[in-house]
């Protein structure tokens, strides 16, 4: 306890000043005595928490508040009695030593506790950081020094520290050279590496379970670029990015001194030689400007109060601990004397290379060779965002939502802030050229399509001013932003923990899910490793080109609405709805709208100019994938919710250019199969365009008849123009009993062509330019199909089931004095052929589930294709006439469901996700008859659900699981109204949560059952 005695004796200086003023009371003192004391035997514990180091010094902290607010009232209360007139009351007043020897006692009194806890708790980043921030918020810049030092010298390894530190540096102490030095050691201790090693050692550390879930395992190849970076590289990167914004911060603080002193910016910027660059830093090094000369002085009482607290604490927090190995100096140490240049001063050489941006282009050179290649596209994509939209006087930027800010000041057509800009974008696209040789052809595509791309982001820059009126640029905020330096201090930001410019990349860089699903990773290597770069930069122009609309009750609205209709659609998994595997369409997108960027482009007239310069780019490339990524391009372009361009004239010149595109290409051979002339002849036939027949007759015969996409092709086509071989998949040209059995027979061969185990193994040369183009585009579904062959094996099947189903329906004939449905014999003996066709159907499509070889995606869509026909299949058993309608507890029943439920649950090998289906279809049939006491559909939907739930469980799915059960629930809450047996059910599906997700699963599920049965349905 000596301990404890010895922490409250510091404290008595406090309570005497308190006393004596009387500030607080005896009772008051006493209650604080006794809480530190409480505190303080906390924090002598062998095994001290974090938390109670906390509590103390929010007590300590809402302690010293409530002192200054009393000290505030009575100085306020002493004031007015003078303003009275009553003299004796001066001798009441404060010392104005009082408030500075308070604050001491609380810094010292901080500090002490703050020291014991990083000393406690070294390794914990989160204790420095906290630190940290109470000693910036009490701007006691000696103390937040000799932390930061000894932080980075615990954790050199953590980036977020060095990017703290060094924004310290640059915005609160204005010292430019302290923040350079602190990120340019950080980046020397932070270095990334990518060696066969690592290559290696990952390809060792793959699981058992991943190579049986996704086939083989996608392994990486060698300087292959890395999409899924570790959160360690990913701030390792964004040290890099504000390390570029440092230097321009630094630089454009040099430009706008410069012109506030009247000082020459330089001549045009040229390539700069190596001894320029070498006078340029050696000039950065001597350089650093006050950001703070506008602001007004502090408050001198304020002032007082941080020396005062500063001398108190200095001896107690030492500038390094003693066990902490190599020495770590402040980074107040390496500040040197400002150097401001005055009218009539002779300006240093190396000052115009500064001017001409060379640092800048130094740093990126140095990014190059020292970063592994396979990181460094993220990293040039978020320095061009962040050039386009730094604030450089005398230019036009664009920020990265898209709003325009004009801050030129100069008559011609481009100022000298816009020259900056342009040279520090060349330098970008110089040094992707130069690091793209190494690279594979993925990032090889990346340099072309940046270089087509280019002008979109930011025209003014890059020689395409001199074609662009720029009539609607907004008006110039130049001089507002000279008296504030508002977007100059905004920008001047370094983000330690999230980067604007960075961190909106790496969910741009993810396959949407609509297209991962038809990934097949039956291969060595990824399958969108190349297209990968299209759809990525792609996305990032797209957040240039479009913007999501505000949040309001008309979004919200709408978005309740989308959710209910996809419940709906849930709930009724037999309409003919091929969506389930298909591609997303553009209409999940159709609510953004354009960008003041892009306004200011169109209601000018430029953006024709500027698409005409893309156009031209791409076709000047050589690259043997940019054509596809042209294609591509253009599809993105011709979508107005992706790229927020909907004029009719530019509309039309893009559908030429894709047209000459899709005919240049479709005459190349060896270029992924045939999927480019598919998906040209299935948009022909979208357009009535009956001259393609021919096409797709020769294509059907070149394949055999192996390709279910051009199956697919050849069937609707022969259907749209009702050729000679429609009978085949139609009854609308039978006349005679045969004609069905001709069908069939060339209905059969047709599938078994494309259902086969090999077949859906052979997916995996799956053409996913061909997915990723029609998904940027305007596509349907049915487009989908034309590209993917899990769409086209699926929709072919559905066809034929659709002419399966219309052989049973043969002319009803109805009893008129009866009013009763007379059934046929022709009917029911072609009800009870089509019967039979969908039984050989489930065993032909259920019998590829067996192949031993059909792993990963291959089989998700094996099993999809099933699922679809045992939903038809049971669908057409409601509506068949092979079994006779029977009435049961009033409501009119077809033995034909339960005969269809038998055959399925014993010959079928549907998914529980099919099984849920059905049963939640069934649910909703019986509590539309509002008759719960109906025994066979009862039955039925308890078959279901049981059914389900096996299968689920046998998956250990626990999220399907928790699904079932809870639609299981609800049935016998609001559709059967049996209390008793959901409760019973109930304790079965917690024995069940706990077994595959422990407590957790438990405690999800007993919530959403309160939420069942406690709220009334809607």
């Amino acid at each position: 306890m000596e301990r404890v005695q010895y922490s409250l004796e510091r404290s008595l200086p406090q309570l005497k000043l308190l006393d004596e003023h009387g500030i607080l009371t005896k009772e008051e003192i006493r209650s604080v005595t006794t809480q530190r004391q409480g505190f303080e035997a906390r924090l002598i514990r062998r095994k001290a928490e974090k938390a109670d180091f906390l509590r103390y010094i929010e007590f300590e902290t809402d302690l010293h508040t409530l002192v200054l607010l009393r000290v505030r009232a009575h100085t306020q209360r002493v004031a007015e009695c003078i303003r009275a007139g009553d003299e004796s009351a001066k001798a009441r007043h404060l010392p104005r030593t009082l408030r500075p020897k308070l604050a001491a006692s609380y810094s010292a009194q901080c500090v002490s506790i703050f020291e014991r806890l990083v000393r406690k708790l070294r390794w914990d980043v989160d204790s420095w950081e906290r630190y940290l921030a109470w000693a910036k918020s009490r701007k006691m810049r000696v103390v937040a020094g000799r932390v930061y030092a000894r932080a980075l010298a615990l954790h050199p390894m953590h980036p977020e520290l060095w990017l703290s530190a060094a924004d310290y540096e640059l915005n609160s102490n204005a010292d430019t050279t302290a923040a350079r030095a602190l990120l340019q050691r950080g980046l020397r201790t932070n270095k990334l590496t990518d060696t066969d090693a690592q290559l290696a050692k990952e390809v060792q550390s793959a699981s058992k379970h991943r190579k049986t879930e996704r086939g083989a395992h996608a392994l990486r190849e060698p300087d292959a670029l890395r999409w899924s970076l570790t959160n360690y590289e990913q701030s390792v990167l964004r040290m890099w990015v504000e390390y570029m914004r440092m230097e321009l911060v630094f630089l454009e603080r040099l430009r706008r001194r410069w012109r506030v002193l009247g000082l020459d910016s330089g001549s045009e910027p040229t390539q700069a030689s190596s001894q320029d660059l070498h006078d340029a830093q050696e000039a950065a090094q001597s350089v650093a400007l006050d950001a703070d000369d506008g602001d007004a002085e502090e408050d001198e009482e304020e002032e007082e109060d941080i020396a005062a607290a500063e001398a108190a604490v200095e001896a107690d927090v030492p500038t390094q601990d003693d066990d902490d190995g190599d020495e770590a100096s402040s980074p107040a140490s390496a500040r040197t004397k400002a150097t401001r240049p005055t009218a009539g001063t002779p300006i240093p050489p190396g000052h115009h290379q500064i001017m001409s941006g060379s640092i800048p282009l130094v740093v990126l050179a140095n990014a190059q060779r020292t970063l592994p290649p396979s990181v460094q596209l993220y990293l040039y994509v978020a320095l061009w965002q962040l050039f386009c939209s730094f604030p450089f006087f005398d230019s036009v930027l664009v920020k990265s939502q898209g709003d325009v800010i004009s801050l030129r000041t100069s008559t011609g057509t481009q100022g000298s802030g816009d020259q900056l800009r342009a040279r520090l974008l060349q330098g970008v696209l110089d040094t992707w050229e130069a690091a793209s040789i190494a690279w594979d052809e993925a990032g090889r595509l990346s340099f072309h399509m940046m270089q087509c791309l280019h002008p979109l982001w930011h025209p003014m820059s890059h020689g395409v001013h001199s074609t662009l009126a720029w009539s609607d640029v907004p008006a110039s905020r130049a001089e507002a932003e000279l008296e504030s330096n508002a977007y100059l201090h905004g920008a001047s930001q370094l983000h330690a923990k999230q980067s604007p410019a960075l961190d909106a990349l790496w969910d741009m860089a993810h396959v949407p899910a609509t297209l991962r699903d038809d990934q097949v990773v039956t291969g060595a290597f990824d399958p969108w490793r190349v297209c990968r770069v299209a759809l990525f930069l792609l996305h990032v122009l797209q957040s240039r080109l479009v913007a999501a609309p505000r949040t309001d009750e008309a979004s919200e609205e709408k978005e309740e609405e989308e959710e209910d209709a996809s419940e709906s659609q849930a709930s009724r998994p037999f309409q003919r709805d091929t969506t389930d595997d298909s591609i997303a369409s553009s209409s999940d997108t159709t609510s953004w709208h354009s960008t003041p960027f892009l306004t200011m482009l169109t209601s000018s007239g430029d953006i024709p100019a500027v698409i005409q310069q893309v156009v031209a780019a791409f076709r000047s490339q050589s690259h043997a994938d940019v054509p596809l990524a042209f294609l591509a391009t253009l599809r993105f372009l011709l979508n107005p919710a992706r790229s927020g361009l909907d004029e009719s004239n530019l509309r039309a010149y893009l559908h030429t250019v894709d047209a000459k595109l899709l005919s240049s290409l479709q005459a190349q051979e060896g270029l992924q199969g045939t999927w480019i002339a598919t998906m040209s002849m299935s948009q022909r036939l979208a357009e009535q365009d009956a001259s393609v027949w021919p096409d797709v007759e020769s294509c059907m015969s070149s394949t055999q008849g192996a390709d279910p996409c051009v199956c697919l092709l050849y069937e609707r086509a022969a259907l749209r123009f009702e050729m000679d071989q429609a009978f085949v998949f139609s009854w609308a040209h039978a006349h005679d009993s045969l004609a069905g059995e001709r069908a069939l027979q060339a209905w059969k061969p047709l599938l078994s062509a494309c259902t086969s185990a090999d077949q859906f193994v052979h997916d995996a040369s799956v053409p996913v330019w061909g997915l990723m183009i029609l998904w940027l585009g305007t596509s349907s579904t049915d487009e989908a199909a034309s590209v993917a062959p899990a769409h086209a094996r699926r929709a072919l099947w559905l066809d034929y089931l659709d002419w399966v189903h219309d052989a049973a329906l043969v002319r009803r004939v109805w009893d008129r004095e009866s009013d009763a449905m007379e059934v046929t014999s022709q009917e029911r003996k072609a009800s009870k052929w089509a019967w039979r066709l969908y039984e050989q159907a489930i065993q032909q499509t259920g019998r590829v589930l067996a192949a031993s070889h059909l792993l990963g995606s291959a089989r998700r869509h094996a099993q999809a294709l099933h699922d679809a026909v045992v939903r038809r299949y049971y669908m057409f058993s409601a509506s068949s006439s092979a079994f006779p309608a029977v009435a049961q507890d009033g409501v009119m029943e077809h033995s034909g469901r339960d005969k269809a439920l038998h055959y399925a649950l014993a010959q079928s090998s549907a998914s529980a996700a099919c099984w849920l289906d059905l049963a939640r279809l069934e649910s909703m049939r019986l509590e539309a008859q509002l008759i719960q006491t109906s025994e066979p559909l009862r039955r039925r939907v308890a078959k279901l659900f049981e059914r389900a739930l096996a299968l689920a469980e046998r998956a250990d799915d626990l999220s399907l699981s928790m699904d079932t059960w809870m639609a299981y629930l609800k049935h016998l809450v609001y559709v059967q109204k049996d209390m008793p047996l959901a409760l019973q059910m109930l304790n079965k599906a917690t024995m069940q949560m706990r077994q595959m997700g422990g407590e957790e699963a438990v405690v999800l599920l007993e919530t959403q059952w309160r939420a069942v049965h406690t709220s009334p349905r809607s």
